[in-house]
């Protein structure tokens, strides 16, 4: 019978990562969290998110997000008008699935990618803190399929890495 849960275990991960915004409230981050086909400008590392299909902001809007290849050595130092682009790397259509406002959440599912991705659907939240300050924290939680090339512990320390630098970057974007 042990065996059995071990191996049901690995047939799905699941958690939740988060950061702390302190100064910033969630009435201010979460129209940046909501405009779902705006990631490129809060997750470091994605050089495209364009709108595919559907209107953004509604359930069934897919978007297409793209990491470019880092240049090869050398290549960086070149006039910009002599190098070529940089190649996509990795890329990633995702749908959402749910976006409310009143409750700051969406959720999203990644539908095909080149990533090793089967089955995978986050939430993402942004939740008032409940202390003196001001505040807030983004929780991204997910369930999927074992990715391959990954761990789960890989996985997660991938978005918990992902999640502050999303956060840090809509500090920023909220404090103009």
């Amino acid at each position: 019978m042990e065996k059995v849960t071990q191996e049901s275990e690995q047939q799905a991960w699941q958690g939740a990562v988060e950061a702390l915004l302190p100064s910033t409230p969630a009435a201010a981050a979460w129209p940046h969290l909501a405009s779902f086909c705006a990631l490129h400008r809060y997750l470091s590392g994605v050089d495209v998110c364009e709108r595919v299909a559907g209107e953004d902001g509604h359930p069934g809007c897919v978007r297409y997000v793209a990491s470019r290849a880092a240049p090869a050595p050398g290549e960086e130092d070149q006039d910009q008008h002599e190098a070529a682009p940089a190649a996509i790397a990795t890329w990633a259509r995702e749908e959402l699935l749910e976006l409310d406002d009143a409750a700051r959440r969406l959720s999203y599912a990644v539908v095909g990618s080149n990533m090793g991705f089967g089955r995978y659907v986050a939430t993402m939240m942004v939740v008032e803190e409940e202390t003196e300050a001001a505040g807030c924290k983004l929780v991204w939680e997910f369930e999927c399929e074992p990715v391959q090339g990954w761990s789960r512990d890989g996985l997660v320390g991938y978005l918990e890495t992902t999640v502050k630098s999303m956060a840090a970057r809509i500090v920023e974007a909220a404090a103009d």
